[in-house]
């Protein structure tokens, strides 16, 4: 059973530049909106909600308590943070109904090592590092696991296709986008630069002369 979470809000008085001084109070501005839940400018603890998100992440539902209000279930929708210091500065609550599907983007986790990684002669090239799915909000996987150690060969790779999801939870992402795949790593397209280099072409006149001199024979 997954771990439940609860977080205590309070109606929020101070809108616009203002919030600066919540802020510097400890106080993290935030916003709950949803399906047949008009906008609730809120306020919370800031310690409180670091160490929920570090927790639940943007995948795991939350239980909401807003004073004077039934509690209302989300998740961690969006983060907006300081563009010098990158601490959160604001955030968004979604809240979902649990009787209905969402859409939601889930992080991908790799797992496994990949034999020509291993070797010196392949770099993973991960295109994807999350995938949108739709589910039941209690259905929602925490993230997605890919086992990249099946590409043991360059002309392999995994695409959205092939990832396997839980049950209840139906891919929204395209199918033949690519997850992750193989690069040459610089030293192997060296070598083989090299390889070439050392195969001299023929030169051209040397043919010419070559194919001028068959043809005189005959």
């Amino acid at each position: 059973m997954s771990e439940k979470f609860t977080l205590s809000l309070e109606p929020r008085l101070v809108l616009g530049k203002k919030v600066k001084r919540l802020r510097r109070s400890g106080i993290l501005p935030a916003t709950v909106y949803g399906k047949g839940v008009e906008p609730i400018a809120v306020q919370v603890d800031a310690r409180s909600f670091q160490a929920i998100y570090r927790r639940a992440g943007r995948t795991s539902l939350i239980e909401l308590h807003i004073a004077g209000r039934p509690p209302l279930t989300a998740f961690i929708h969006a983060l907006q943070r300081h563009p010098v210091t990158r601490n959160i500065i604001h955030a968004d609550f979604r809240a979902v109904d649990l009787r209905e599907e969402v859409e939601v983007a889930i992080p991908i986790h790799i797992e496994g090592k990949s034999p020509l990684v291993e070797s010196g002669e392949a770099v993973l090239n991960q295109a994807l590092s999350a995938v949108e799915i739709r589910a039941l909000p209690t259905a929602i996987p925490a993230h997605i696991t890919v086992d990249v150690s099946m590409l043991d060969s360059f002309d392999k790779s995994i695409h959205a296709r092939d990832l396997t999801l839980p049950p209840g939870v139906t891919l929204v992402t395209p199918g033949d986008e690519l997850v992750v795949g193989l690069a040459h790593t610089r030293a192997a397209e060296s070598e083989e630069e090299e390889a070439a280099a050392e195969t001299p072409a023929e030169p051209e006149l040397v043919r010419e002369r070559r194919e001028s001199k068959e043809e005189e024979e005959e």
